[in-house]
């Protein structure tokens, strides 16, 4: 797998749904800005997620806890934007499925599963620093998950150090805390 391409082919597909994204949902107030694969690194899809939207969706289901807001606020899952214009990147999943399929063969997969992550987050950054998240910059938390529920903390934790300034990424830090 040629990572330099394919991290070039994510961050041109990414900075096409993010700027769809923020172009067509301009009133909303984004907290979060991701990309995520799953726990085979078949694919990469963005997401996002806004604070009117985690407001709706709490409020639809009722929730009047204050301690499980942070769910709803931190589980890809539950956000409105989930795999927002996921066309843009079905090529790329599908090339990531078939060099995947071969890297499992190989005994080859932590490996490949790292770099994939590595690429994600080295396209997260090169859009930060090309402005592609615009008014969003300094309130909107940049980081790379994974749809697998036992390597998606420390994901999150470590890309999001990459990603964002000390004061956030300590923040983030404790996201569910809060």
């Amino acid at each position: 797998m040629d990572w330099n391409a394919l991290t070039q082919r994510i961050i041109s597909a990414s900075r096409e749904s993010f700027l769809d994204l923020i172009t067509q949902e301009s009133a909303a107030t984004f907290y979060a800005f991701i990309l995520y694969t799953d726990a085979d690194c078949y694919t990469v899809l963005p997401s996002a997620n806004s604070i009117e939207k985690l407001e709706e969706k709490t409020a639809k289901e009722g929730v009047e806890d204050p301690s499980e807001i942070p769910g709803f606020k931190w589980s890809i899952g539950e956000w409105a934007y989930e795999a927002w214009n996921d066309q843009a990147f079905a090529e790329i999943s599908n090339d990531l499925s078939k060099a995947s399929h071969a890297a499992s063969e190989q005994e080859g997969f932590a490996e490949f599963r790292k770099q994939l992550h590595l690429a994600m987050t080295n396209a997260m950054l090169s859009l930060r620093d090309e402005g592609v998240f615009g008014r969003f910059t300094d309130q909107a938390v940049l980081f790379v998950s994974s749809s697998d529920y036992e390597e998606s903390f420390e994901i999150e934790n470590w890309s999001a150090q990459i990603l964002n300034k000390a004061s956030m990424h300590a923040e983030f830090l404790d996201r569910y805390e809060r």
